[in-house]
């Protein structure tokens, strides 16, 4: 068996899987943002190992994990453990959905957007991990200075069980500091925020050897010394590979913490507007709209209306209410841009808006309006991909989001494309599967996923709920439009 350990943005998650690509059992435990102010967003590393043990300890006992054969590791990218000297954690980590970087972003682009573009492949924005150390270089200068070790989150979990100090190139990527062509790390992208190159991590391939379980960490963990653990890679990258997107034009649509559109493609797109990254795959790369909120925000929209904690993976009522309001929500529109927006903005200073509210709608109005909202901002993260001449669809639906029949209902409807949702499809079992491949259960990663990945059946947009949508879209940019003004008033930007 191979066992796949997740962290996302709010639990980690387990999963054991046979060597034919079956899910033998899973758990998970949740992990705690703190934001201290509006667009921050931090977590604290201990807590990611407290759930980590937990979500072990749940496992371990349904499943004998001394049968497991290798382990591999998947976290969201951008997100930079700073370690000292003796390896102990200085600050909390500043996760990918934080927004503080703003300033430095624009600095960076306005400075250097072309190299930046040359070496990284990509512009800078508050989410890649370059701007975030900028911010730590020009507030937090003591501290930096006394960095010896950037590891990426995955990375400082993974290191927990082997002692190692790697990341993989997909994670590199992800820092912008990374010269992509040479898959090594440049010296002009690190000088350009004063930060020491030689903190930065070994580059590796995801599938390659890590480490093997210490024995403390084995006693620790429940797990068996001396187990081999593959260096992984980041969640999303993890996510569209397993969900069976393997050649180029396969597309992906991701309702995680944050909501993706993902397309592979033969090469990197090297347009400001469309970031891309490496793949799984040796050679293919993909390219990416993410939009900041998406099950965040359907678990904020549980608690709020709802006066009580909700899964992020909890829909039940909501969908009850929701279905019952016709597409359009009745006039009701939702921004999501509860933590400001990436794609297509890449601005940390909007604000999430519900518009066109009257006495007559209730929480069915305001769940729907959600759900056509993230459809809308997906849709609107994925124009300049299709400006850039790629093709957006049919698509795999991953993540919790697609556990909603109404909610993947509405995607493929304001999408217009059909979707198929794998059996299973996120990030632990992704990982899982590069543990396989890395230990020579799958001749390579083309193998594991033919003979792994099912799906269940298409979910078609419906014609007369498509042609609403397209109606409805061009008002939603509209009111964007309007309202960017009083948001940067709001935000102070």
């Amino acid at each position: 068996m191979f066992l796949g350990i997740d962290l996302g943005l709010g639990s980690l998650k387990v999963s054991l899987v046979d060597g034919a690509g079956v899910l033998v059992a899973d758990a998970s435990s949740g992990v705690r943002t703190d934001n201290p102010a509006p667009g921050r967003a931090e977590q604290h590393p201990a807590d990611w190992e407290r759930a980590m043990v937990e979500a072990l300890k749940a496992l371990g006992d349904r499943c004998d994990l001394s049968k497991v054969e290798a382990i591999s590791f998947t976290a969201g990218t951008h997100s930079s453990v700073l370690l000292d000297e003796g390896g102990d954690v200085l600050r909390p980590v500043i996760m990918w959905s934080d927004q503080r970087a703003g300033a430095e972003a624009e600095d960076l682009n306005r400075r250097m957007q072309d190299r930046l573009m040359a070496i990284g492949h990509n512009r800078a924005a508050p989410t890649w991990s370059i701007a975030p150390l900028y911010w730590l270089r020009r507030n937090e200068a003591d501290t930096v200075g006394r960095v010896r070790t950037v590891l990426f989150a995955k990375d400082w979990l993974r290191s927990r069980l082997t002692g190692d100090r790697l990341t993989d190139r997909i994670d590199a990527q992800g820092a912008l500091m990374l010269d992509v062509d040479r898959l090594q790390w440049s010296g002009e992208l690190c000088d350009a925020i004063g930060w020491d190159l030689r903190t930065m991590p070994e580059i590796r391939n995801p599938t390659d050897l890590a480490g093997h379980v210490l024995p403390e960490a084995a006693a620790r963990y429940g797990l068996r010394a001396g187990t081999p653990v593959y260096v992984g890679t980041c969640d999303t990258a993890a996510e569209v590979w397993s969900a069976g997107a393997i050649r180029p034009g396969d597309t992906v649509v991701k309702l995680a913490s944050a909501g993706v559109v993902n397309v592979v493609c033969d090469r990197p797109t090297k347009v400001p507007d469309v970031p891309s990254k490496g793949f799984v795959m040796l050679g293919l790369f993909y390219a990416l709209g993410a939009i900041n909120s998406c099950a965040t925000a359907h678990k904020w929209i549980a608690e709020l209306l709802f006066g009580q904690a909700a899964d992020g993976d909890a829909f039940g009522e909501l969908d009850t209410l929701a279905g019952r309001i016709s597409a359009g929500s009745e006039g009701l529109l939702f921004h999501p841009y509860l933590l400001g927006e990436r794609a297509p903005y890449w601005d940390p200073g909007l604000r999430a808006s519900f518009v066109g509210m009257n006495i007559t709608h209730g929480r069915g109005h305001v769940v729907r309006a959600f759900y056509e909202g993230i459809a809308f901002a997906l849709r609107d993260a994925a124009h300049p991909m299709r400006a850039a001449g790629l093709t957006i669809g049919p698509a795999a639906l991953i993540g919790g989001g697609a556990k909603s029949d109404l909610w993947a209902q509405v995607i493929a409807d304001v999408l217009g494309v059909p979707l198929r949702r794998p059996v299973h499809g996120d990030a632990s079992y992704g990982a899982a599967l590069i543990a396989a491949v890395g230990a020579g259960a799958f001749a390579n990663e083309a193998e594991a996923i033919d003979k792994c990945v099912a799906f269940g059946p298409d979910i078609a947009p419906d014609p007369e709920r498509a042609a609403v949508y397209d109606g409805l879209f061009d008002r939603y940019r509209r009111v964007k439009v309007l309202l960017t003004e009083i948001n940067h008033e709001i935000s102070g930007r």
